[in-house]
């Protein structure tokens, strides 16, 4: 066993490796150019200027937010308001670098918003500390991150901790009037409440706390705007919006519009400024608010060249953005700008080959006819556009090498699958030294082969990066193991094959010849697992932007058990025909009524599922009192039967665990006038169930990592359990039949189950999908590795569940594939690789459809890391249960 689990981890290492050097050839940092704009200081305007976490643009003007809607009626020459459009990932840190630094921050850059790296390029931030500009700074703490020593005053606040939603808005406000009349000439603030009322309650309509802090934003803008010189502008702006259930990261319309808006006390703005450009006359409408309300759309990277302007020092040398002339309404400002970027535009050119050189050209004869503010503006919007749509940088000789690497180590999976099912047709025990033998064998008769590509590898080594090195040579191990392989299955194939002739001759009544019907059920079996992964490659690779949900996978269900239906009746009549089966035919006739109503019961639940759970029509769970508590009484009973066999002290301590889970979720929703306890069971059960799962360390039993798991999932999560759990059991008494013909489809019907029960807890193929609030059960204020680690147990769930129904359900499958007890030896470790077979093609479908979009659907991208980091934990689970 110890050599077969060997065998598995070395596969399991090989294919994430594989997905590693995908992930590197796919998600990569921009080249930065380290340049920085010299030039002069220019008069200034003192700036105060205000970031509103997730402030989407409807929340800007509604009922709960009036000061912007008074000042653009009231003073429309001193008040501007812009859409403002917000690049995916729509999370903090990659906005905040656009917002300063006037460029598009790769993919790469999401992780800036958990763990903010340092910018180095060019920037607002450094030009203000370079021309000593008095700055000040309070709130979200990302920002030091980001500018560590570029602030002359700080005040940075926590950013994570999303139950607070009203002290560090306060204190900012504390702040800002304090140092009002202390020459600051840049003060920049950044409020959170407004983003941790959306993550705390997991809603934007009807959210009480989301309304209260609109009022409190309200009320400390007009108290700033009040208060503040007559001299400074005041700049309000959005990082990004948010999705209607409170989270954000991905591209839908709530996420991306945002707002910008600027107001002053004395001169005078031009607001209808671009109307007299229709060149650049945008037809944008978003459905979030009409198009009278606001002046234009603006991209956020529009922002640096006017703040730049604003504040008399030279516009960042990265820079991509055009300033807002409705400011300034000056041609010198704009050509200005046109330099800055030409000189961009040029230098990334000649130094990393950015834009064809027809592009270029096109451009160069643009450029020399420029005269007007009216030229440059369509220009450098012209060069915007290309370098949105180009800017991200793929490492294409490391991605196709990542093809060819993952296609051998899906062959690699295969062959380990059938070594695998042939130790359990004879006694063969699976030695690392038949291994070893096998691959000496091979790379003795290709020497020259070997020599060169130990040649070619170093000139590999010598023209490109060394990822491309390591993925060469990790192809030719792969294959030489791969041939060492095929010469092991080929070996006990001929083995195996002996084996079946002497027992013919010796016992030949034992042995059950297999009749043409079964064959033909045989090959349909097979067929179905391959139109399983055609239903599943047609879901992936037809996918358009934001149409991927579980409705699609739910039909996709649906029709895999209506043609295992189908074939479960052709099994029923081969039965009835093989007149050596032993069963009465009262018992076939049972089976197949069974399987039926199994298939019957599991297209009802995933009914319910699907128009109840998923869509949140929680109503009838609330109505009906034994909808909510059955799936505790249900729970009970399969921990029961799980642990028929188990030591006495597991059971309790699991039992405990579970009853302490049904009061975490019941008591506190209960219809009960007095609730005194409810602040403890909230905060305290939680822990006492993370201290319960590290039992598991000395039981070894992943039903101890499975209560976290349910304790962390949502209000509804024991009834999502439950169901997923009874969907498992039809599955099983629907497939048992036909089990013996093939294990690998049933467990692919399992592995869909665990993604359909995924995506009902909520979950989606973006960013914006993961619910901070789960990150947050039982504990108050964020922690760098605790918080994860309960957002990674609540998504983990429902395929840890799979887990554990597979080390359950496996003995009864070696029972009806007709297996005996010598050939179960390598029973378990074959059916996780089933079912983590099934995982890693979904995996590989996901990557060819992000390498054919590279750079365009976002949703499918994330799904990609979503999949690859699930796959990885899901791995190491395996080796452990």
């Amino acid at each position: 066993m110890k050599q077969t689990k060997c065998l598995i981890i070395n596969l399991v290492i090989f294919y994430l490796l594989g997905l590693l050097l995908f992930f590197r050839g796919y998600f990569i940092d921009r080249r930065y150019l380290l340049d920085t704009t010299e030039g002069k200081m220019k008069p200034t305007q003192p700036v105060i200027f205000l970031i509103i976490d997730s402030f989407r643009i409807d929340l800007a003007v509604s009922q709960h937010f009036t000061f912007f809607k008074n000042m653009t009626e009231n003073k429309p020459d001193q008040s501007l308001f812009f859409l403002s459009f917000a690049e995916v990932p729509t999370v903090t840190g990659p906005r905040l670098q656009a917002m300063t630094s006037g460029n598009f921050p790769p993919l790469s850059k999401l992780l800036d918003n958990f763990h903010a790296s340092e910018i180095k390029e060019d920037n607002i931030m450094f030009q203000m500390n370079k021309f000593n500009k008095k700055t000040l700074f309070s709130g979200d703490d990302t920002w030091i991150g980001l500018y560590p020593d570029q602030f002359t005053v700080k005040f940075p606040q926590k950013s994570f901790n999303i139950g607070d939603m009203h002290s560090v808005d306060q204190f900012n406000c504390d702040k800002i009037l304090e140092n009002l009349d202390k020459g600051f000439d840049l003060i920049v603030s950044h409020f959170l409440g407004l983003d941790h009322a959306g993550h705390k309650n997991n809603k934007v309509l009807n959210n009480p706390d989301l309304n209260q802090k609109l009022s409190q934003l309200d009320q400390i803008i007009a108290l700033i705007y009040e208060k503040m010189p007559n001299d400074t502008v005041l700049i309000v702006a959005g990082d990004h919006g948010m999705a209607n259930d409170g989270n954000h990261g991905g591209n839908s319309t709530e996420e991306t519009n945002t707002l910008f808006f600027a107001t002053r006390k004395q001169g005078k703005f031009y607001p209808n400024y671009m109307k007299h450009i229709p060149e650049l006359q945008d037809n944008y409408q978003s459905p979030l608010i009409n198009q009278t309300e606001y002046i234009r759309k603006i991209s956020q990277i529009d922002i640096v060249p006017t703040l730049a302007t604003l504040l008399g020092v030279p516009i960042p040398f990265s820079n991509l953005g055009y300033l807002m002339n409705e400011f300034f309404n000056s041609e010198e400002h704009c050509l200005n700008n046109l330099k800055q970027v030409w000189h961009f535009v040029e230098t990334v050119h000649s130094r990393q080959g950015k834009f064809s050189y027809f592009q270029k050209s096109q451009w160069q004869t643009q450029y020399s006819e420029v005269k007007t503010c009216k030229d440059a503006l369509i220009l450098m919007n012209d060069i915007q556009a290309v370098s949105r749509k180009i800017w991200n940088e793929y490492d294409i000789p490391l991605l196709n090498l990542s093809f060819v690497l993952q296609g051998l180590i899906v062959v690699f999976f295969i062959l380990v699958m059938v070594i695998l099912f042939q130790a359990q047709q004879n006694d063969d025990l699976i030695t690392i030294q038949q291994i070893t033998a096998a691959f000496k064998h091979v790379l003795q008769n290709n020497k020259k082969s070997s020599i060169v590509l130990a040649i070619l590898s170093i000139f590999l080594f010598l023209l490109y990066e060394l990822e491309i090195l390591i993925t060469f040579l990790l192809i030719v191990l792969i294959a030489y193991i791969d041939f060492g392989l095929l010469l092991k299955v080929k070996k006990n194939h001929i083995q195996n094959l002996n084996q079946y002739q002497w027992d013919l001759i010796e016992t030949p009544d034992s042995i059950k010849l297999n009749n043409r019907f079964s064959k033909l059920l045989q090959t349909a079996v097979f067929f179905f697992f391959l139109y399983k992964i055609f239903l599943q490659g047609n879901l992936l690779l037809s996918i358009q932007q934001k149409k991927f949900e579980e409705r699609y996978l739910y039909n996709e269900i649906i029709q895999l058990i209506v043609l295992s239906s189908v074939i479960g009746i052709f099994n029923f009549i081969s039965r009835l025909i093989d007149t050596q089966e032993d069963s009465s035919t009262l018992f076939k006739v049972k089976d197949v009524i069974i399987s039926c109503i199994s298939a019957i019961i599991i297209y009802f639940a995933l009914n319910f599922e699907q128009f109840y759970l998923t869509f949140q029509h929680y109503e009838i769970l609330n109505q009906s009192f034994y909808m909510l508590y059955l799936p505790v009484i249900f729970l009970h009973g399969c921990l029961f039967m799980y642990h028929k066999k188990s030591p006495i002290l597991d059971k309790i301590i699991a039992q405990a665990g579970l009853i302490l889970i049904d009061i975490f979720y019941i008591y506190p929703n209960a219809q009960m006038e007095d609730q005194p306890y409810k602040e403890w069971v909230v905060l305290h059960i939680p822990k006492i169930i993370y201290i319960i799962s590290i039992y598991y360390y000395f039981s070894k039993d992943p039903i101890f990592l499975m209560l976290s798991c349910i304790v962390v999932s949502d209000k509804y999560g024991l009834a999502i359990y439950s169901y997923e759990i009874l969907i498992f059991i039809c599955i099983y008494y629907h497939w048992r039949n036909l089990v013996k013909f093939s294990l690998l489809s049933f467990f692919a019907m399992i592995s869909l189950i665990c993604q359909i029960t995924w995506f009902i807890f909520g979950n989606r193929c973006t960013i914006s999908s993961i619910k901070v609030d789960r990150a947050f059960v039982g504990v108050k204020e964020f922690h760098l590795w605790l918080n994860p680690l309960i957002l990674t147990l609540f998504l983990l769930g429902p395929y840890l569940i799979g887990l554990i129904f597979i080390k359950y359900i496996g003995p009864k499958l070696c029972k009806y594939g007709e297996l005996n007890e010598r050939q179960v030896k390598n029973s378990n470790n074959l059916f996780k690789l089933m079912f983590l077979f099934n995982f890693y093609l979904q995996v590989q479908f996901t990557q060819i459809h992000s390498y054919e979009n590279a750079g365009g659907l976002i949703d499918v991208q994330f799904k990609y890391i979503f999949d690859s980091v699930t796959l990885l934990i899901v791995s190491l689970l395996m080796l452990l249960i």
